[in-house]
This record gives C-alpha cells, sequence and structure tokens, in this order.
C-alpha cells in the first residue's frame, strides 16, 4: 500500500461518520493492552462530538482517502484549552486532538505523513507548541510520539469517558 498515492483532504462535519468509524477501529485496537471488560465510548457520542468539533473555527482534519474514496487515515488539531475548565484556552498551544489510521495502513507511513501535516498547520495558525493526550497502555502509539519528537508533560491522568489512564505528550512547532 502506498501512503503517498493517499488523496488528503479537509474533512468536514459531513465526514464525522466516517472519522469515528476510524476512530472507532483505533479504539477497537486499545482491548490489545486495555483491562479485561473494557469498552470504547459508544459510537454515536463520537459521531457527534467529532461533527460538534469540526463546526468550530479553530478546528483543523485532514483525512486521507483511497482512489475509491474509502478512508485510511485522520489527523487533526485545534486550541488547546485546560482540562479542568474545558473553556479556557492556552494561549500558543495547539491541541493534536486526533490521528488515527485504519488497519491496513499502520506501517505505511499514513501516520507520519498526517502528523507532518498537523504540526505544519499547527505553526502555520501561529501555534508555537503543540500537546496530544494518548492511553497510558498504547505502547503503539508512545513509540511513534516519541519517535516523532515528543515528549512526557506531567502525570498520567484519569480519562473517565474513555474509561484508561491518558499521558500527556508535548512539543515545540
Amino acid at each position: 500500500m502506498d501512503a503517498a498515492a493517499l488523496d488528503i483532504r479537509l474533512a468536514t462535519p459531513e465526514d464525522a461518520g466516517a472519522l469515528a468509524g476510524t476512530t472507532r477501529l483505533g479504539f477497537e485496537s486499545y482491548r490489545e493492552w486495555a483491562p479485561p471488560g473494557w469498552e470504547p465510548p459508544p459510537r454515536t457520542l463520537e459521531i457527534r462530538a467529532i461533527r460538534e468539533r469540526l463546526k468550530v473555527a479553530t478546528t483543523w482534519c485532514a483525512m486521507a482517502v483511497d482512489a475509491a474514496g474509502e478512508p485510511a487515515g485522520h489527523a487533526g488539531i485545534t486550541h488547546a484549552s485546560e482540562r479542568d475548565r474545558p473553556h479556557a484556552q492556552i494561549p500558543g498551544l495547539a491541541h493534536l486532538w486526533m490521528l488515527f489510521v485504519r488497519p491496513p495502513w499502520w506501517g505505511t507511513g499514513l501516520a507520519t505523513r498526517l502528523h507532518a501535516l498537523a504540526l505544519e498547520e499547527a505553526a502555520r495558525q501561529g501555534y508555537t507548541s503543540i500537546r496530544l493526550y494518548t492511553p497510558h497502555g498504547a505502547a503503539r502509539a508512545r513509540a511513534f510520539y516519541a519517535r516523532e519528537g515528543w515528549a512526557e508533560h506531567g502525570r498520567p491522568f484519569q480519562e473517565p469517558l474513555l474509561g484508561l489512564d491518558l499521558v500527556e505528550y508535548r512539543r515545540g512547532l
């Protein structure tokens, strides 16, 4: 599979179902390391949350699709806000909202390509640094971010909606 041959376009609220489908596949892969009995958030909640986030002016999301128009992966950024006060934005800090690639595209370079586009967009928008949250148990994702120059920031914290401990990572732009 040639990740360089994929078309990458900006996602719209109408793409929420496809983005949620890709996100769901990522969440399903968490079962390999998540605690017994763990369940991902309801898909309907994901679709609604993604659709609403895509309507916000500070959100940018790129979606990779194959020649048949099937989604392969996506990356999105938005303005970072404080965890305890979600409406209090943090000046100069972008948030890598999501980066998911469908399993057939794992190891093809697509995640690296989408990641680079997200960082370029964050810098273009004038952010000086960026953060992300990823599950503490997601060794594959954490290794990817470490390779891409991210560093852990703070201690793991419980995310009630996901039911997992998350780790914050940051890097300059």
